[in-house]
């Protein structure tokens, strides 16, 4: 959570660290920018987790206001993953609105690709963690409910997924 008091308002608190949260495996979230040296007390307005030098570790941008960007890198990644890139014909080249399925552990997580937020949008490579297994399933619903083929992706690349199926 990137967050900061904007002008002052005294019925808010004066200083208002940014603080990730953390999902355990109870479904509880922890506040952990201290733990993880990232408690900025700058005005925060957005933010990001993104894989700038894509190397596989997650890093951190927060935008603030009235101060320049703060960006923390991981140095290394936490588990396997992979990264996806969608790209596909037309004006929409980015697939913006499509649904990103991930098939694991009995189960399916949907993301939906989306641009917007407040001073935090990103496009580009979305991160798939994969803890310790070597390989994931993913498949595309694109724009138009159009359900791609269930593809499977090795840990550590990068792929390039089209309607037509991807390039690693």
């Amino acid at each position: 959570m990137v967050k900061g008091n904007v002008a002052q308002m005294p019925d808010f608190a004066g200083l208002d660290p940014d603080n990730p949260l953390v999902q355990g495996v109870d479904g509880v979230f922890q506040e952990v920018g201290d733990r993880a040296a990232v408690a900025s007390m700058q005005v925060g307005r957005g933010g990001a987790v993104v894989d700038f030098n894509l190397d596989g570790a997650l890093d951190l941008v927060a935008v603030n206001r009235w101060e320049g960007v703060e960006i923390w890198r991981q140095e290394r990644a936490l588990g396997n993953w992979v990264q996806v890139a969608l790209h596909q014909p037309g004006a929409n080249r980015d697939a913006i609105g499509a649904v990103l399925e991930v098939r694991r552990d009995g189960g399916v997580e949907r993301r939906e690709v989306t641009v917007g937020g407040h001073a935090g949008g990103q496009l580009g490579w979305r991160h798939i963690g994969l803890g310790e297994a070597e390989a994931v399933e993913v498949r595309v619903i694109w724009p138009g409910s159009v359900d791609g083929a269930w593809m499977r992706l090795e840990a550590g690349g990068f792929y390039d997924v089209t309607p037509e199926g991807f390039v690693a």
